[in-house]
């Protein structure tokens, strides 16, 4: 108890000073880590790493208490970090990887359980308590908001499957982010501001402000906002008359006229607020209400055309078609907790809805179909994805110090997600067809589900605990798809196809973990994960199957995933060195992949199982009062080792187009890596923390992070992507009340390919892949201010 009382008084401590003192702590600087140096003030036995408190098991823990793979971060942390959005705090976290086409654009994946295929995620994504979900056909994939992270408590990245907490789509892991909540009778506030210039690019700036407003004794107002630009570096480039694609490849883009250059076109613009409302009438009961609007819009694709590569950051079109972009997000919830003496009784509720609205020059994808090749006109296509979402979960937390402790609960949700595309040409005017309508659909697709589940530990002894869970889960599904013109199964409307999908089970987790000392935790676990199944797209005539999609099905079933994990979570040197690591290896059973065809379309199927595993490990070190390094680092086998007959036709398929892809040649003993996962990813940083004129602090903080090799897939070629480093620099002075920092993002100004062909409108064009990049190099400064 002794030592208890000892961490959380270390712990008490170094969270107040992190409230007022952002960049005097020395660990806020650090990279990756979990912790918070309290070193100028607290005696000198509490100068080690402090913990953050995380609820990643639906009750208040530490991160070293808690026996499950994770990592988290504070907002002050976030801050002294230059961390801005999740995109970028996924470099920082091992074991996650993404696949994106910019910002509000990004699907996350962890583990090597990649969300390429399929209708659903393999990594949930919670803003608080409320389940936020992608759109479930969008052509770009299962993408999440990008929700701006400014006065945000924490952020958490649970790995590995979830599935008895969190429930589907949690099956890889879960990102949870956690705002500041109101305060009562309390007074306070902060405000952010940030200029800086992009190389190739031009100026960027935003401002951000939070405000805590108490109302009487047991009322709280906490209004946050924001707004942001950043500029572009992409140009969109007419070239006019456009080169004519040939068979599979296209042609010198570079030779043709150049008519006009659209310079930086891919600019960003990112505004909105939230405000919450605490009702507290005494000790045992609160009600909190929180709004949130925002609005991103691009002017862009953060995409350049490989031909001609990256020494063009640039977009070829034959016509001046813009691409603008514009996700909108309202989301609403009350979360209400009651005491009721033996636990607390916590009830969240929560809608949301989303409209995103995105236009592509899709005139060369147009123009190329079942191998013939048409003349280049223009088609701007057009996608519109409205989703909305009610969920309700009711769960009762123990409030047990004792040996045994317990949670359990009801969850449901209800999604509704339309999806719109179209694209026309006079050019393709038919009969019943006078606007030359290429593709034009509506396609509402829906998704109920429910779930019981119970998840509790118990201390065998002193040290040695147990904890199992167990999640009952049921979906339906239902999609209507009704699609007409000249790339579509009909030319005109007809009555829309029906396509139903349902399954139950249950989702079950074990783990025993043994803590020999204070300092260290040691666990092994097994658990369970699945994803919901969906419906496909009707294959055109006449590419319809056997022509062009040999294994096509109207629908596709859920996918599941069992993982095995023994890990370790240890304190050394007077808690001056944590290092948490594990191994996993997880058997996935009828994975979801979507499968290109030759024929340029593409549909989703349950390919074969497959097999992840690897380490993934995080240290973070104080060396001395004045120097601290953090470094953390995954390596990842993802393949899919028994593909079905359908996928192994496919990959016979890229095996004959591809050239150095480990695809197979042959069908015997075929095996395929798992598309978007970097085999291996690293990071570290190293900082330089002194004080001086007795009430400044200077801090120096120089990171770079790794992000390995992978393979990706466009039209039916297989292709690599090269790994890459970025590095990040930020030197700054604080006091109590405020920083002043200036920085430079990307150092090296390295131009990654950090993804091909997100942007799937492109999805059938020969020879041409749209590769998504970073920022260049970026300078700038930063000024925090709080009260």
């Amino acid at each position: 108890m002794m030592g208890s009382d000892r961490l959380w008084n270390s712990t008490l401590r170094a969270s107040l000073l992190a409230a007022c003192l952002p960049f005097c702590a020395p660990a806020m600087a650090a990279a990756s880590d979990a912790v918070t140096i309290a070193a100028a003030t607290a005696p000198a036995e509490d100068t080690g790493l402090a913990e953050i408190t995380v609820t990643a098991e639906k009750y208040n823990s530490t991160i070293q208490n808690t026996s499950i793979s994770m990592s988290a971060l504070t907002g002050d942390q976030l801050i002294a970090q230059g961390i801005d959005t999740v995109e970028d705090l996924a470099h920082e976290v091992p074991g996650l990887s993404m696949r994106t086409a910019g910002p509000g654009l990004t699907e996350y994946e962890a583990r090597g359980l990649a969300s390429n295929g399929g209708a659903a995620p393999t990594v949930g994504f919670y803003l608080d308590e409320v389940p936020l979900s992608p759109p479930a056909l969008a052509q770009v994939g299962k993408v999440v908001i990008d929700p701006d992270l400014y006065d945000i408590n924490r952020v958490e990245v649970l790995r590995g499957p979830q599935g008895t907490l969190y429930g589907s789509g949690s099956m890889g892991g879960t990102v949870k982010v956690v705002t500041n909540q109101p305060k009562l009778d309390t007074w306070e506030g902060s405000f952010q501001g940030t200029l800086s210039d992009t190389e190739g690019g031009s100026g960027n700036g935003g401002g951000s402000f939070a405000l805590n407003v108490p109302l009487g004794s047991v009322l709280a107002l906490r209004v946050v906002g924001s707004d942001a630009y950043r500029s572009g570096w992409i140009d969109r480039v007419i070239v006019s008359p456009f080169p004519q694609d040939t068979g599979i490849t296209r042609t010198n883009v570079l030779a043709g006229p150049i008519q006009g250059v659209v310079n930086d076109v891919n600019t960003e613009n990112l505004y909105g607020g939230r405000a919450s409302l605490l009702f507290q009438p005494n000790e045992n009961f609160s009600l909190t209400a929180t709004a949130l609007y925002q609005r991103m819009v691009l002017g862009g694709y953060d995409d350049f055309d490989s031909p001609p590569g990256s020494a063009y950051l640039a977009h070829y079109e034959g016509f001046n078609i813009p691409e603008p972009i514009a996700d909108t997000v309202h989301i609403y919830s009350v979360t209400a907790v009651a005491n009721l003496g033996f636990a607390d009784l916590t009830s969240a509720s929560a809608y949301w809805d989303r409209q995103e609205h995105q236009t592509q020059d899709a005139s060369e994808s147009a123009t190329f179909d079942n191998g013939g090749i048409y003349p280049i006109v223009a088609v701007p296509y057009s996608e519109v994805d409205n989703s909305k979402q009610v969920s309700q979960e009711i769960r009762l937390t123990s409030r047990d110090d004792d040996r045994l402790h317990w949670v359990g609960g009801a969850f449901y949700s209800d999604l509704n997600s339309l999806w719109n595309e179209y694209g026309a040409n006079t050019y393709f005017a038919a009969p019943g067809n006078p606007v030359g309508i290429v593709y034009e659909s509506n396609n509402p697709y829906k998704i109920e589900q429910a779930a019981l589940f119970a998840d509790g530990s118990f201390k065998i002894t002193d040290t040695l605990k147990f904890s199992t869970g167990l999640r009952w889960y049921r979906y339906q599904s239902t999609q209507l798809e009704q699609e007409w013109g000249y790339d579509a199964a009909t030319p005109v409307p007809v009555a829309p196809t029906r396509t139903k999908a349902a399954d139950s089970g249950f989702n079950p987790r074990f783990n025993l973990s043994y803590a020999p000392t204070p300092d260290l935790t040691t666990y092994i676990s097994a658990s369970k994960g699945f994803r919901p199944g969906g419906a496909n797209q009707i294959v055109p005539p006449p590419n319809v199957p056997p022509h062009c999609a040999p294994g096509y099905s109207p629908s596709f079933g859920s996918d599941s995933v069992w993982d095995y994990e023994i890990g370790e979570k240890a304190k050394l040197f007077d808690n001056w060195l944590t290092i948490n690591s594990d191994v996993y290896y997880i058997k996935w059973t009828g994975v979801q992949q979507t499968i290109l065809q030759l024929c340029g379309y593409e549909y989703e199927a349950n390919a074969g199982n497959g097999r992840s595993f690897g380490p993934e490990v995080e240290i973070n070190a104080k060396l001395s009062e004045n120097w601290f390094v953090a470094a953390s680092g995954a390596y990842t086998d993802a393949k899919l080792t028994q593909p079905n007959p359908a996928f192994l036709v496919f990959l016979t398929q890229v095996a004959e187009h591809s050239n150095g892809t480990p695809y197979c040649a042959t069908t015997s003993g075929c095996t395929a890596p798992i598309m978007n996962v970097p085999k291996d990813t690293a990071s570290l940083a190293l900082v330089y923390t002194t004080n001086f004129l007795q009430n400044y602090q200077l801090t120096a903080r120089i990171a770079d992070i790794y992000v390995g090799s992978s393979f990706d897939e466009a039209y039916f070629f297989g292709f690599q992507l090269p790994s890459y480093s970025i590095a990040n620099a930020r030197i700054g002075v604080s006091n109590d009340k405020w920083s002043a920092n200036l920085f430079v993002n990307n150092l090296t100004n390295k131009v990654a390919e950090l993804t091909g062909n997100n942007t799937s409108f492109q999805f059938n064009i020969p020879g041409l892949v749209r590769y998504t990049t970073n920022q260049p190099r970026t300078f700038g400064t930063q000024v925090n201010y709080k009260f």
